[in-house]
């Protein structure tokens, strides 16, 4: 779902800076179901909804998910497991969607990116448990962008 440019832009740089910030990411799960919504944007595409805090997760748990509960995950997790696995799943990522699901549907290795740039914005090292390191992490985000481009 898409709405006005300049409010999704800021609240997509909320997102960004406040997972950074707390080392966490949050979304809405039953049973080991994490909450998604069809792209407002791609036929047969489908989000995966994350939230910089509790409380945004916990606003949208009503209707279809209203028996669903915030679940936080780390930060390294969220890189590692969630941006990269969704990539190869080809799902997008829905950040920071407000109570009406209105929000930014981004690819998750851009996700990535802006992350791994606001940890060197704010000086911050993650510690990885897949890659070697956060530089090895940006390096093959980038190739694996580049690749996309061909």
């Amino acid at each position: 779902m898409q709405e006005n440019n300049g409010n999704m832009e800021a609240n997509y740089r909320k997102f960004i800076q406040g997972i950074v910030e707390t080392d966490a990411v949050w979304g809405l799960t039953q049973n080991d179901t994490w909450a998604t919504s069809s792209s407002g944007e791609y036929e047969d595409a489908e989000v995966i909804l994350f939230w910089s805090d509790a409380e945004g997760a916990k606003t949208c748990a009503e209707d279809d998910w209203a028996e669903y509960k915030p679940e936080s995950i780390t930060l390294v997790e969220f890189l590692e497991n969630w941006c990269v696995g969704m990539y190869g799943d080809q799902l997008l990522l829905g950040p920071n969607w407000d109570a009406t699901l209105t929000g930014r549907e981004m690819e998750p290795l851009i996700v990535a990116l802006d992350v791994v740039n606001e940890l060197k914005h704010q000086n911050k090292t993650l510690e990885f448990t897949q890659y070697d390191s956060q530089d090895e992490f940006e390096a093959q985000v980038i190739e694996a962008l580049e690749g996309d481009e061909e």
